[in-house]
Protein backbone atom coordinates (compact mmCIF):
# COMPACT_ATOMS: atom_id res chain seq x y z
CA UNK A 1 0.00 0.00 0.00
CA UNK A 2 1.10 3.78 -1.09
CA UNK A 3 0.54 6.37 1.52
CA UNK A 4 1.46 10.02 1.87
CA UNK A 5 4.62 10.49 4.07
CA UNK A 6 3.22 13.04 6.69
CA UNK A 7 5.74 13.47 9.45
CA UNK A 8 9.74 12.99 8.78
CA UNK A 9 9.54 10.14 10.84
CA UNK A 10 8.54 7.71 8.24
CA UNK A 11 11.77 8.86 5.87
CA UNK A 12 14.33 8.10 8.98
CA UNK A 13 15.52 4.89 10.31
CA UNK A 14 15.16 2.73 7.29
CA UNK A 15 18.83 3.63 6.02
CA UNK A 16 17.61 6.10 3.68
CA UNK A 17 20.08 8.37 4.45
CA UNK A 18 23.21 6.62 3.68
CA UNK A 19 21.23 5.10 -0.03
CA UNK A 20 22.53 6.54 -3.22
CA UNK A 21 18.93 7.21 -3.69
CA UNK A 22 17.22 7.74 -0.77
CA UNK A 23 19.47 10.28 0.49
CA UNK A 24 18.03 12.27 -2.35
CA UNK A 25 14.24 12.08 -0.81
CA UNK A 26 15.74 12.35 2.75
CA UNK A 27 17.39 15.37 1.53
CA UNK A 28 14.98 16.70 -0.23
CA UNK A 29 12.12 17.00 2.60
CA UNK A 30 14.83 18.49 4.54
CA UNK A 31 15.18 21.14 2.41
CA UNK A 32 11.36 21.87 1.46
CA UNK A 33 9.65 19.87 4.15
CA UNK A 34 6.44 18.09 3.85
CA UNK A 35 3.57 20.41 3.32
CA UNK A 36 4.76 22.53 -0.01
CA UNK A 37 2.33 21.71 -2.95
CA UNK A 38 4.96 20.99 -5.56
CA UNK A 39 7.08 18.17 -3.90
CA UNK A 40 5.20 15.25 -2.74
CA UNK A 41 6.60 11.93 -0.76
CA UNK A 42 5.24 8.31 -0.43
CA UNK A 43 5.74 5.37 1.12
CA UNK A 44 4.87 2.01 0.67
CA UNK A 45 4.76 -0.47 3.33
CA UNK A 46 6.66 -3.28 1.54
CA UNK A 47 9.71 -1.50 0.90
CA UNK A 48 9.96 1.87 -0.87
CA UNK A 49 10.01 5.26 -0.88
CA UNK A 50 9.47 8.04 -3.35
CA UNK A 51 10.01 11.94 -3.35
CA UNK A 52 8.62 13.64 -6.64
CA UNK A 53 9.11 17.68 -6.85
CA UNK A 54 7.33 19.13 -10.41
CA UNK A 55 7.22 15.68 -11.81
CA UNK A 56 10.69 14.31 -11.53
CA UNK A 57 10.54 11.38 -8.82
CA UNK A 58 13.59 9.69 -7.03
CA UNK A 59 12.51 5.75 -6.30
CA UNK A 60 14.06 4.35 -3.87
CA UNK A 61 13.18 0.45 -3.39
CA UNK A 62 14.07 -3.05 -2.25
CA UNK A 63 13.77 -6.57 -3.36
CA UNK A 64 10.29 -6.93 -1.07
CA UNK A 65 8.76 -4.10 -2.84
CA UNK A 66 5.28 -4.22 -4.86
CA UNK A 67 6.33 -3.09 -8.44
CA UNK A 68 3.43 -4.18 -10.20
CA UNK A 69 1.35 -1.32 -7.44
CA UNK A 70 4.47 1.09 -8.30
CA UNK A 71 4.07 1.03 -12.26
CA UNK A 72 0.36 1.67 -11.51
CA UNK A 73 0.87 4.52 -9.34
CA UNK A 74 3.64 6.29 -10.99
CA UNK A 75 1.30 7.65 -14.17
CA UNK A 76 -1.54 7.86 -11.54
CA UNK A 77 0.11 10.54 -9.46
CA UNK A 78 1.14 12.09 -12.41
CA UNK A 79 5.05 11.78 -11.87
CA UNK A 80 6.95 12.52 -15.74
CA UNK A 81 10.21 10.16 -14.98
CA UNK A 82 11.45 8.50 -12.38
CA UNK A 83 15.37 8.35 -11.21
CA UNK A 84 16.42 5.04 -9.45
CA UNK A 85 18.99 2.27 -9.54
CA UNK A 86 19.62 0.37 -12.18
CA UNK A 87 18.42 -2.98 -10.44
CA UNK A 88 14.76 -1.22 -9.77
CA UNK A 89 14.44 -0.28 -13.06
CA UNK A 90 14.00 -4.10 -14.34
CA UNK A 91 10.84 -4.16 -12.19
CA UNK A 92 9.14 -1.68 -13.99
CA UNK A 93 8.99 -2.51 -17.80
CA UNK A 94 6.38 -0.50 -18.80
CA UNK A 95 8.60 2.88 -18.47
CA UNK A 96 11.63 3.65 -21.16
CA UNK A 97 14.94 4.52 -20.23
CA UNK A 98 15.65 8.16 -21.64
CA UNK A 99 19.39 7.91 -19.38
CA UNK A 100 21.10 5.97 -17.79
CA UNK A 101 25.17 5.76 -16.20
CA UNK A 102 27.00 4.81 -13.10
CA UNK A 103 26.98 6.58 -9.52
CA UNK A 104 30.50 6.86 -8.34
CA UNK A 105 31.31 7.16 -4.95
CA UNK A 106 34.58 7.37 -2.45
CA UNK A 107 35.14 8.35 1.34
CA UNK A 108 35.10 12.33 1.67
CA UNK A 109 38.90 13.70 1.94
CA UNK A 110 39.52 14.59 5.59
CA UNK A 111 42.18 16.95 7.02
CA UNK A 112 43.12 17.76 3.26
CA UNK A 113 44.30 21.48 2.32
CA UNK A 114 41.80 23.47 1.10
CA UNK A 115 42.66 24.97 -2.65
CA UNK A 116 41.27 28.89 -2.90
CA UNK A 117 37.86 28.87 -3.79
CA UNK A 118 35.14 31.45 -3.78
CA UNK A 119 31.74 29.94 -1.83
CA UNK A 120 28.24 30.12 -3.06
CA UNK A 121 28.68 32.20 -6.59
CA UNK A 122 25.67 33.43 -7.63
CA UNK A 123 23.25 30.95 -9.15
CA UNK A 124 22.98 32.71 -12.78
CA UNK A 125 26.86 32.43 -13.07
CA UNK A 126 26.65 29.07 -12.19
CA UNK A 127 23.73 28.42 -14.59
CA UNK A 128 25.46 30.65 -17.25
CA UNK A 129 29.00 28.40 -16.67
CA UNK A 130 26.46 25.02 -16.92
CA UNK A 131 25.47 26.42 -20.36
CA UNK A 132 28.83 26.60 -22.08
CA UNK A 133 29.45 23.26 -20.87
CA UNK A 134 26.85 21.22 -22.62
CA UNK A 135 27.53 18.06 -24.30
CA UNK A 136 26.21 15.41 -26.82
CA UNK A 137 25.06 14.05 -22.82
CA UNK A 138 24.67 16.94 -20.63
CA UNK A 139 22.11 19.41 -20.81
CA UNK A 140 21.34 22.33 -18.27
CA UNK A 141 18.21 22.08 -16.48
CA UNK A 142 15.36 24.85 -17.53
CA UNK A 143 16.73 27.83 -15.90
CA UNK A 144 13.83 28.51 -13.50
CA UNK A 145 13.75 25.39 -11.64
CA UNK A 146 17.61 25.50 -11.54
CA UNK A 147 17.56 28.77 -10.15
CA UNK A 148 14.95 28.91 -7.48
CA UNK A 149 15.87 25.20 -6.37
CA UNK A 150 19.49 26.17 -6.21
CA UNK A 151 19.02 29.62 -4.32
CA UNK A 152 16.15 27.98 -2.18
CA UNK A 153 18.55 24.88 -1.08
CA UNK A 154 21.75 27.35 -0.10
CA UNK A 155 19.56 30.06 1.51
CA UNK A 156 18.59 27.21 3.97
CA UNK A 157 21.61 25.30 4.41
CA UNK A 158 20.94 22.48 2.30
CA UNK A 159 23.03 23.05 -0.77
CA UNK A 160 26.71 24.58 -1.02
CA UNK A 161 28.74 25.53 -4.10
CA UNK A 162 32.18 26.71 -4.90
CA UNK A 163 33.76 28.33 -7.90
CA UNK A 164 37.38 29.38 -9.30
CA UNK A 165 37.23 32.64 -11.48
CA UNK A 166 39.72 33.55 -14.02
CA UNK A 167 41.61 36.24 -13.35
CA UNK A 168 38.97 37.65 -11.24
CA UNK A 169 36.46 37.64 -14.00
CA UNK A 170 34.28 35.14 -15.56
CA UNK A 171 33.93 32.07 -13.61
CA UNK A 172 36.28 29.56 -14.55
CA UNK A 173 34.79 26.51 -12.77
CA UNK A 174 32.47 25.11 -10.29
CA UNK A 175 31.06 22.63 -8.26
CA UNK A 176 28.00 22.30 -5.95
CA UNK A 177 26.08 20.19 -4.18
CA UNK A 178 22.14 19.68 -3.05
CA UNK A 179 22.01 16.78 -1.70
CA UNK A 180 23.37 16.02 1.94
CA UNK A 181 22.55 14.18 4.93
CA UNK A 182 24.34 13.25 8.06
CA UNK A 183 26.03 9.78 5.95
CA UNK A 184 26.24 10.46 2.66
CA UNK A 185 26.34 13.70 0.10
CA UNK A 186 26.18 14.30 -3.95
CA UNK A 187 28.18 16.19 -5.71
CA UNK A 188 25.74 17.38 -7.99
CA UNK A 189 27.47 19.45 -10.72
CA UNK A 190 31.05 20.23 -11.79
CA UNK A 191 31.70 21.93 -14.62
CA UNK A 192 34.81 24.17 -15.93
CA UNK A 193 34.66 26.48 -19.08
CA UNK A 194 36.03 25.06 -22.25
CA UNK A 195 39.21 27.60 -22.74
CA UNK A 196 40.10 26.80 -19.25
CA UNK A 197 40.77 23.47 -18.98
CA UNK A 198 43.44 21.51 -18.94
CA UNK A 199 44.68 23.45 -15.71
CA UNK A 200 43.78 21.38 -12.90
CA UNK A 201 40.64 23.69 -12.35
CA UNK A 202 38.39 20.76 -12.17
CA UNK A 203 39.86 18.78 -9.97
CA UNK A 204 40.86 22.14 -7.50
CA UNK A 205 36.81 22.65 -6.87
CA UNK A 206 36.14 19.19 -6.29
CA UNK A 207 38.65 19.13 -3.16
CA UNK A 208 37.35 22.43 -2.36
CA UNK A 209 33.65 21.60 -2.31
CA UNK A 210 34.42 18.19 -0.27
CA UNK A 211 35.94 20.55 2.26
CA UNK A 212 32.60 21.85 2.89
CA UNK A 213 30.42 18.80 3.32
CA UNK A 214 30.29 17.23 6.40
CA UNK A 215 28.86 13.92 5.32
CA UNK A 216 31.75 11.14 5.69
CA UNK A 217 31.00 9.58 2.24
CA UNK A 218 30.64 11.77 -1.52
CA UNK A 219 28.99 10.29 -4.45
CA UNK A 220 28.77 11.62 -7.91
CA UNK A 221 26.11 10.89 -11.16
CA UNK A 222 27.93 10.11 -14.25
CA UNK A 223 26.72 9.07 -17.73
CA UNK A 224 28.45 6.17 -19.32
CA UNK A 225 31.59 7.08 -20.54
CA UNK A 226 32.24 10.94 -19.85
CA UNK A 227 34.92 11.94 -17.78
CA UNK A 228 35.53 8.64 -16.42
CA UNK A 229 39.19 9.33 -15.82
CA UNK A 230 38.89 12.46 -14.27
CA UNK A 231 36.82 10.94 -11.66
CA UNK A 232 39.01 7.75 -10.69
CA UNK A 233 41.91 10.03 -10.67
CA UNK A 234 40.40 11.93 -7.57
CA UNK A 235 39.65 8.40 -6.31
CA UNK A 236 35.74 7.70 -7.01
CA UNK A 237 35.07 4.25 -7.85
CA UNK A 238 32.02 2.53 -9.57
CA UNK A 239 29.44 1.83 -6.95
CA UNK A 240 25.92 1.63 -8.45
CA UNK A 241 24.31 2.18 -11.57
CA UNK A 242 21.44 4.14 -12.09
CA UNK A 243 18.66 4.89 -14.81
CA UNK A 244 16.51 7.61 -15.38
CA UNK A 245 12.93 6.31 -16.92
CA UNK A 246 10.11 8.35 -18.85
CA UNK A 247 6.58 7.60 -17.23
CA UNK A 248 4.35 7.42 -19.87
CA UNK A 249 1.08 9.23 -19.12
CA UNK A 250 -2.23 6.59 -17.60
CA UNK A 251 -4.47 5.92 -20.42
CA UNK A 252 -7.88 6.85 -19.19
CA UNK A 253 -9.77 3.53 -20.25
CA UNK A 254 -6.76 1.58 -18.16
CA UNK A 255 -7.62 3.64 -15.22
CA UNK A 256 -11.28 3.34 -15.43
CA UNK A 257 -10.45 -0.14 -15.69
CA UNK A 258 -8.88 -0.54 -12.45
CA UNK A 259 -11.66 1.71 -10.85
CA UNK A 260 -13.87 -0.62 -11.59
CA UNK A 261 -11.73 -3.83 -10.88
Amino acid sequence: MVQAVTVSEMLYGHGLEADFFGCRIVALAGAYGLAQPFVRFWRQSQGAYLACLDGSAVLSGTGTADWEELQAFLPAAGVRSVLCDAAVAVHLPAFPVQADGVVLARMREGGAAVPEHELNPGPRELYSLLKQCETNTFRAPPFEGFYLDLSHRTRHGAAVSVAVRENGGELAACAFSTVQTASLAVISGVAVRPGCRGKGLGSQVVRALQAHLSAPRVCVYRARGENEAFYRALGFQQSASFVELRVLPEQPERLMRRLIE
